[in-house]
């Protein structure tokens, strides 16, 4: 063969070669692009998803000092009107307990005379009228004791 055809048939086969390697080129390139799709989307994904936290994040950062300034102000007013509000309780305690005795010394004084604006005459007339006993025995046709009437003196 003559020396340029053996150039030429080198050049041809540089070529081929080229070719081949950029075939080969390309479906690796394919295949990278086919595995950087589904990454690039997930990462832009969580980027959102990020970026959507942070926010939120703020959000609730702003709420939370919100509510410690709220508490803040909660806790001077209760600390100011604390005392107050301690002797106000101790005053309507102390009045409950006074009332309470009243009232149980009164159940005790009812207890031990039901009628106490009567006279001790009038006291014995009503016992006997209860009882169905003394001047009054024969004078009333229900003579007797009437249940009722004993059950609300004694």
């Amino acid at each position: 063969m003559s020396n340029t055809a053996h150039r030429y048939l080198r050049l041809c086969q540089a070529y081929v070669q080229l070719a081949d390697k950029f075939t080969q080129l390309d479906v690796e390139q394919m295949t990278l692009r086919e595995k950087l799709i589904p990454f690039l989307l997930a990462f832009k994904h969580y980027k959102e998803l990020s970026e959507q936290l942070a926010n939120e994040n703020t959000s609730l950062q702003a709420e939370l000092e919100d509510i410690r300034q709220r508490y803040a102000q909660l806790n001077a007013a209760e600390n100011q009107f604390a005392p107050e509000l301690t002797s106000e309780l101790e005053a309507a305690l102390l009045e409950a307990e006074e009332q309470m005795a009243l009232v149980e010394e009164t159940i005790q004084e009812q207890n031990m005379d039901p009628d106490p604006d009567l006279l001790p005459v009038e006291k014995l007339l009503l016992d006997e009228y209860v009882t169905g006993t003394g001047e009054l025995a024969g004078m009333f046709p229900e003579a007797g004791v009437n249940p009722k009437l004993a059950e609300s003196h004694f």
